[in-house]
């Protein structure tokens, strides 16, 4: 007669792609972002990336005038690579007779675990939009207006795919502006996961990641390959067990850094609660 054991049901090795998979899957802002592995296997954990600067507002031209030029520069910007990690803690009760799979949702659980911390970063980036890309003040609610305005600090490149990352709470009121256009209705490709429509040619997405702070919510409209994700390492997978409690903790950690990588291609609008 075959037996269960544990270290069968537990192996890291086969654990850890599945928990990576999980996390690509998972981080809401991936297809707006540059996925990067050039870091790994290499030293150090502060790492000097490119930055676009933004080439600033167009400006009035009368006939006959000259267009301003700007040359556009790049900067660099010293970040440093961090770990983000988590663990759960299973018995074997639960992994020998538990009801449905354990060790599956374990494997799920730490792969949006880390996402989320990942989506969390990019958060922190896209808050710290420069003046220059900002529009608004927090004086008036999110709308089509607010929103149009938004859009011409892309200037001659408003063209192209687009995305307008709105708290739940801020959807009705863009659902009634004239300029809404249903997802259903849209006739394109979903760019992202969580598209209830489009203004503006702006897919509109929820997040419940936006959310108000001192009465005013940050908004962000943000094109592909705005921001960036280096994996310094994928995900490691490592078990321990507790002879003692007959119990198996499992934890997931994987080092990477989230960078605003171009000025010039994310918008932040300050809106009213």
């Amino acid at each position: 007669m075959s037996v269960t054991k544990l270290e069968k049901m537990i192996n890291p090795e086969v654990m850890a792609p599945m928990v990576q998979a999980t996390v690509e899957a998972e981080i809401k802002f991936k297809p707006l972002a540059t996925i990067d592995r050039t870091l790994q296997g290499t030293a150090g954990d502060t790492v000097t990336l490119p930055k676009y600067a933004y080439i600033g507002d167009a400006e009035d031209v009368g006939e006959g005038e000259a267009i301003p030029i700007e040359l556009l520069t790049t900067s660099s910007t010293s970040v440093t690579v961090k770990k983000a990690g988590r663990g759960a803690e299973l018995t074997d009760e639960s992994l020998l007779s538990g009801y449905g799979d354990p060790m599956g949702e374990v494997v799920r659980q730490l792969g949006v675990s880390i996402a989320q911390k990942i989506d969390n970063d990019v958060i922190e980036n896209l808050n710290g939009i420069s003046t220059a890309m900002t529009v608004g003040d927090g004086s008036t609610q999110l709308s089509s207006d607010l929103v149009a305005d938004g859009l011409v600090k892309y200037g001659e490149n408003i063209d192209g795919e687009k995305v307008l990352f709105i708290a739940p709470s801020q959807l009705a009121t863009l659902r009634k502006s004239e300029d809404w256009i249903k997802a259903t209705d849209v006739g394109v490709d979903i760019l992202i996961k969580g598209t209830v429509g489009m203004i503006h040619g702006c897919h509109v997405v929820l997040s419940n990641k936006i959310k108000a702070v001192g009465g005013k919510i940050n908004n962000f409209i943000v094109k592909p390959s705005a921001l960036a994700i280096y994996m310094k390492r994928d995900v490691l997978v490592e078990n321990e067990r507790d002879i003692i409690h007959k119990t198996t903790v499992i934890t997931a950690d994987e080092h990477y850094v989230t960078y605003l990588a171009d000025d010039t291609k994310a918008i932040k609008l300050l809106a009213k609660e």
